[in-house]
């Protein structure tokens, strides 16, 4: 539950008045047994004073070929041990935040998984705040293996903003389903 203050400073009165709000932030977004266009990944950043939680990778018909084509090509230096990871332009994802200080995280991932396909409405998407710093120079970064991670910079600062490893085949080619305990 979150908490809003909201001061009022009426002239006519001397003392101004407080009102306090409790919200509860009530998603939309699911986790989806599926594969959806959206994939919701944990995210990060070196910013000291910017804070960043998740990122939402947009899986779209013509995204999947172009990483189906990327995985080819990098599949010859499978077999070059020096070869740490090709890396390219690509922003097709979205970094955010939320007021809930990581309640919508827990409620979709468990402690130990770091990507689910969910179902997002864009009207939702719009009520996530985005970092302060406005990032650019948007990078996917694929290892001979696949496993991939998005990292970007922002404008002014130069801080780092990432997502998590994911294995880029599994994204692909099968839903993730968290498992009843």
């Amino acid at each position: 539950m979150n908490r809003i203050i909201i001061s009022v400073n009426i002239p006519s009165l001397s003392d101004s008045i407080n009102i306090s709000i409790n919200l509860k932030m009530d998603y939309q977004m699911k986790r989806s047994r599926k594969p959806t266009e959206h994939v919701l990944i944990r995210a990060n950043t070196s910013s000291d004073w910017d804070r960043v939680e998740f990122a939402i990778i947009y899986v779209t018909p013509s995204w999947k070929a172009l990483i189906k084509s990327r995985l080819e090509a990098i599949s010859q230096f499978k077999a070059d041990e020096d070869f740490s990871c090709h890396s390219f332009w690509d922003a097709s994802l979205s970094y955010y935040k939320t007021a809930d200080q990581g309640a919508l995280m827990k409620e979709i991932l468990t402690n130990h998984e770091d990507w689910a396909y969910v179902t997002l409405s864009p009207e939702e998407e719009l009520t996530f705040q985005h970092p302060e710093n406005q990032q650019e120079a948007h990078q996917l970064l694929i290892t001979a293996n696949g496993i991939a991670h998005f990292k970007a910079y922002a404008k002014h600062t130069y801080e780092v903003y990432w997502t998590e490893e994911f294995n880029l085949n599994k994204l692909l080619s099968r839903p993730r389903i968290r498992k009843k305990i």
